[in-house]
């Protein structure tokens, strides 16, 4: 029954963590990290280094093994996180055990962990976190096995604990430097729990016999120094090389009072961050109670429950303070950062239950006991809620339209020469290079933030690129005056804008040089000189530029004329046109541009390019005829679906 319940946990840790895992899109730090890892190992640590990425390369070591295998698919990058994910439960059950707690308290924790929302959303994004959490699970496992050991194994158990635990702690290390705050709270329980059993074994008759003879403390703390100074040599040439990097890092979040983080960090925990903040306060409170009651039993209970204890506040308090202190001279206190807190949080709520199950009749007859199932069935609820939120709300969801977006941008560019074509944006932002993977190339504008000049020079060296697909994105950071507006304006002409997602997506253009001969004069004298289009085929979702040469030498005007483009299907209907006016300078001679954009629903067949002139100013806008008398000049025929 045992096994088949801690089975029944895993499987449901694995199913919810790998339900929907490729379903939303990557978000920017989750491109960032694919991106990095698909560098060579010797690059991975250069660009860390040059880059001052605030993360060390373990986890991008290993995607890059990953990837090679598995492929580049959201499912695939997030897989591992997802195993590391189910790792961690089985081993919060490993470290419940080794505590005493009892197989019904150990079950409950990998319980909890197993459908955390916080722990399920980190599970399901490719990033560190989720391999953090269950190797400083493994991490602190190990030193409690192997200070265990310490006092009643022999040799060769001390000796493999201990080269388990340097390795798995680097690793920890290496992954995340926050796994030092863990380190930090194995420590002090290492020094703390020493003395304590140290002066029980040297009292005799109810005082504390600490003869200078037998020293039973400093036997038992030497040998955890040691492993403590091995594991500082093996991280030492990291760290010297990283130095700058964590003193420099500015922040990715904020610095909140005392109380702020006791909140945020107890609801991260408890129901994780895909609630509305007004119903997360009922679960909050209810983890709460249980997680002061089971602190209270543990410390109320025997001497392995004290120890337990113990080990469980230290693990809890030591990474979630150290990073509020971290925090108050630079903002780069984040929920994502506490992960290593969640095990004791969830073994402490766990601790409220009794060590053994109890039968049904007795459970339901202790107050206590039904008060506790009360709160755990709140709890649960709650959890059970913020899940369904993940799962299905779009408002707590990573998709905010990537795929939109790399869509739009390949019917944009799609029927044009890839070297007639440029994507531009104005925030170096690698998901959309994830989602886009067509052949035109792209660049950043401006290639620094805010620099301007470097956005000129950028654009300057598209040479007789005719189309230019700029994303605009808020960067308050990078380009808060439209830089990048400015600069593309100066060369090039703003034919049409939409909307993929958030996202306003301007397409510029630049004349060809060459425009085809036309021959075509209106009754008012305007006259029609020359027409070429992009691309030569219709795009259904796309856009099709046409750029018109009038010369005006001559004619009879009245300053309210306009040019309309139709763009006519196949049933001679009206697909898409545009509608501008003629006059767009003083010259007498001068190239316009009309973009259309074609709807996406634009059926195959053969379409047909109509120009003409009209007055709306004048009663019935009328059309002005040609000299030949027709209300409309046809310049080009196409065909779409083929």
């Amino acid at each position: 029954m045992k096994r088949f319940t801690l089975a029944a946990i895993l499987l449901s840790a694995f199913g919810l963590r790998v339900w929907l895992l490729g379903y939303q899109e990557l978000r920017g730090d989750e491109a960032f990290g694919y991106f990095f890892s698909l560098m060579r190992f010797e690059d991975i640590i250069k660009q860390t280094l040059t880059l001052q990425e605030p993360h060390p390369v373990a986890s991008y070591f290993l995607q890059n093994v990953w990837l090679g295998w598995a492929g580049h698919s959201e499912f695939a990058l997030r897989f591992l996180s997802a195993w590391f994910g189910v790792a961690a439960v089985a081993l919060v059950y490993r470290l419940g055990i080794t505590l005493r707690l009892g197989e019904v308290r150990a079950q409950a924790a990998a319980a909890l962990m197993a459908v955390s929302p916080y722990a399920v959303w980190h599970s399901q994004d490719a990033r560190m976190y989720s391999m953090s959490l269950a190797l400083t699970i493994c991490s602190t496992w190990l030193a409690l096995e192997w200070i265990t050991a310490a006092w009643t194994a022999g040799q060769l158990r001390r000796r493999l604990l201990g080269a388990g635990y340097l390795a798995i702690s680097w690793l920890a290390l290496q992954t995340h430097y926050y796994a030092l705050f863990v380190i930090v709270a194995q420590n002090l329980f290492a020094f703390i729990s020493t003395a304590q059993l140290s002066l029980l074994q040297t009292a005799g008759g109810g005082a504390v016999v600490a003869s200078p003879e037998q020293r039973p403390y400093l036997r038992r703390i030497l040998p955890w120094l040691a492993l403590q100074i091995a594991l500082g040599l093996l991280y030492l040439p990291w760290l010297i090389q990283a130095q700058s990097i964590l003193g420099g890092y500015v922040g990715n979040g904020d610095s909140p009072p005392f109380l702020s983080m006791l909140t945020r960090s107890a609801t991260a925990f408890a129901v994780g961050e895909s609630l509305a903040v007004p119903q997360r306060w009922l679960f909050v409170a209810a983890a709460g109670l249980l997680l002061i009651m089971g602190s209270t039993r543990l410390l109320r209970g025997n001497r392995s429950s004290k120890r337990a204890a113990l080990l469980l506040l230290l693990y809890l308090c030591t990474p979630l303070l150290a990073t509020w202190v971290g925090s108050l001279q630079r903002p780069i206190f984040n929920e994502r950062y506490l992960i290593a807190s969640t095990p004791p949080f969830y073994l402490l709520i766990a601790a409220s239950l009794p060590k053994v199950a109890l039968p049904l009749t007795k459970l339901l007859s202790v107050k206590s006991s039904l008060f506790v199932a009360w709160l755990f069935i709140v709890v649960s609820g709650g959890m059970a809620l913020s899940l369904y939120n993940h799962y299905t709300n779009p408002a707590f969801s990573k998709t905010i339209g990537w795929r939109d977006l790399s869509a739009t941008l390949e019917r944009m560019a799609a029927g044009l020469p890839v070297d007639d074509a440029r994507m531009v944006e104005n925030f170096p932002d690698p998901t959309l290079w994830y989602y886009y993977t067509g052949p035109v190339e792209h660049i950043v504008l401006p290639p620094a933030p805010h620099d301007a000049d470097g956005a000129k020079r950028e654009v300057a060296t598209l040479g007789q690129t005719g189309r230019v697909i700029l994303v605009v994105q808020p960067a308050d950071n990078w380009d808060d005056s439209g830089i990048a507006q400015a600069a593309l304006s100066m060369r090039y002409r703003l034919l049409a804008e939409t909307q993929a997602g958030p996202w306003p997506v301007q397409i510029y253009t630049l004349p060809p040089q060459n425009l085809s001969p036309a021959h075509q004069e209106f009754q008012n004298g305007v006259k029609m000189t020359g027409v070429a289009q992009a691309p030569a085929t219709v795009v259904p979702g796309g856009l099709l530029a046409v750029h018109l040469r009038w010369d005006l030498a001559g004619a009879t005007l009245n300053g309210s004329e306009k040019v309309f483009v139709h763009l006519m299907g196949p049933e001679n209907q009206l697909v898409a046109q545009s509608d501008r006016p003629l006059l767009v300078n003083s010259t007498t001679e001068f190239v316009s541009s009309y973009g259309i954009l074609i709807p996406a629903t634009a059926p195959a067949g053969q379409y047909h390019l109509l120009v003409g002139l009209y007055d709306p100013n004048l009663n019935g806008a009328p059309r002005v005829l040609t000299s030949d008398g027709a209300d409309a000049v046809e310049i080009g025929v196409m065909k779409a679906g083929e």
